[in-house]
């Protein structure tokens, strides 16, 4: 491969990482991204005398900033440094030391939900006051968010202590982000280096995070598991090698994941406008416009690398869970299913409803519903037993009698995750009563989804084909 000679930037250009697993991943694309002439958004923050490594954000003083210098194991080992903001500790272990209290995570969850809370609102408008080494504020702003995490297929992202602690919510909740009127604020490439995150059931809220921003070009990232942080830093060198080359950003990231085993997981959700944008246009100010009226929003990925248009889908029909507790009935939705108190554990009382509209007006009288209960996703190592974790405590609109069976056979477990329910009458919904007997049969998990899959068919053949309810038919476990 021959490096083309990038130009520097003709006004300085920003990056900034974000990282809530091991960092070198992090480490590795700053390092590298500094070869377009480009700087690390940080620079400038304060350095304590008493920690040269760490980096002060006067406005965020609790939030972990360091400058980490992380090795890629195996032949060939090079070490990286740069500096990254780590919402939930050093290498997301939930322990900052010497910032926060505790050298134990259960100890820090304070200081981890401020810091994942300035880092929602931080990823879509990361700004910089140097002077006064504050993040949130003034005018310096990173063209570049790199992000590393887990990620689910909501559009969460979190790290390992969002994981082991139910008191901690992810640090970026992209439903949240979309609700509540955020948009991006100069950022306009996004990085996602996570599972999951850029899955069809997240498109709608990317598309409203997209639409409301004049300057936001287009996210790269996955729409399937990822890779682990030491093999996604050697892919962030192969993307920055062939951008060096004079790639696009979204054939260099096409190439790099190639490489390294990604081929189907890769995507890019970006405004066509921007799927030719390279780094020298980047460096020089010439990035092509983006055009808004209407946005042009294409989805590419090895199956489509010439891009098919992204437009917002709804529902066939609904489905939902609900949270029952002293009398009170919950409807679980994206806005509220983050509170603690609409979390679900052993021993809480829940419900599913299924709702005909808008596939038909009501359910036909002996009409089938199937609803496929899937932790994080199809083939997560979790088993599923649906027999032993709930037992059936009413049901409405259904015949009493019903069955259970597997189906979704990514899983590596034989055990039953289906509800076959019969409906009696013409109801326009119908409700599954349980309580849960044991969530989990083999180990605990804070703050991971159990999401739905429901079809329907009636008598007559008719009815709604299998579909995944991941945004609005999600759970959270406590």
């Amino acid at each position: 491969m021959t490096d083309l000679k990038i130009r520097p930037p003709t006004n300085d250009l920003f990056y900034v990482t974000i990282d809530g697993t091991r960092a070198i991943d992090s480490v590795t694309i700053g390092q590298m991204w500094q070869k377009f002439g480009w700087r690390n958004l940080l620079d400038g923050l304060t350095a304590p005398a008493a920690d040269p490594k760490r980096r002060t954000d006067s406005a965020h003083p609790g939030l972990p900033i360091r400058f980490m210098a992380e090795a890629r194991p195996g032949k060939g080992s090079r070490t990286f440094s740069d500096i990254v903001i780590m919402p939930e500790g050093v290498d997301g272990a939930g322990v900052d030391p010497g910032n926060w209290p505790s050298k134990l995570k259960t100890g820090n969850v304070t200081q981890v939900n401020a810091a994942n809370t300035f880092v929602q609102n931080f990823i879509l408008a990361p700004h910089c006051d140097p002077g006064s080494s504050a993040l949130g504020t003034g005018a310096r702003t990173a063209d570049l968010v790199y992000v590393s995490s887990h990620g689910v297929r909501t559009g969460d992202m979190f790290g390992q202590a969002s994981n082991d602690i139910d008191e901690v919510d992810p640090f970026f909740i992209l439903v949240k982000a979309a609700a509540s009127g955020g948009k991006f604020d100069g950022v306009k490439w996004l990085i996602l280096s996570n599972c999951n995150t850029l899955v069809g059931e997240t498109h709608n809220d990317w598309l409203t995070l997209m639409g409301a921003s004049p300057s936001f070009r287009g996210i790269l990232g996955y729409q399937g598991p990822s890779v682990p942080a030491d093999p996604s830093a050697g892919a962030d060198v192969s993307f920055v090698n062939q951008l060096l080359a004079g790639k696009s950003v979204k054939e260099s990231w096409r190439l790099a994941n190639k490489a390294w085993g990604m081929t189907n997981q890769w995507v890019v959700l970006c405004h066509d406008a921007a799927k030719d944008d390279i780094i020298q246009d980047w460096n020089d100010g010439k990035l092509a416009g983006i055009p808004l009226a209407p946005a042009v929003i294409k989805l590419f990925d090895e199956a489509n690398q010439s891009g098919i248009a992204v437009a917002r889908r709804s529902d066939p029909f609904g489905v939902f869970w609900s949270r029952i507790a002293g009398g009170t009935t919950t409807k679980i939705t994206p806005a509220n299913r983050y509170s603690l108190g609409n979390k679900i554990a052993t021993g809480d009382d829940v419900s599913i409803t299924v709702v005909s509209a808008p596939a038909a007006a009501s359910f036909a009288t002996d009409t089938v519903i199937e609803v496929t209960l899937i932790f994080v996703r199809e083939d997560y190592p979790e088993k599923i037993a649906i027999d032993q974790m709930f037992k059936i405590t009413a049901t409405t609109g259904i015949q009493p009698a019903v069955t259970t069976v597997r189906r979704n056979t990514l899983r590596g477990d034989n055990g039953a995750d289906t509800w076959v329910m019969k409906v009696v009458g013409t109801p326009a919904s119908v409700t599954l009563g349980l309580h849960i007997d044991k969530l989990f049969i083999d180990q605990t998990h804070h703050n991971l989804p159990f999401w739905l899959r429901a079809k329907f068919t009636a008598p007559d053949g008719s009815g709604a084909a299998r579909f995944d309810f991941i945004h609005d038919g999600a759970v959270y476990s406590k």
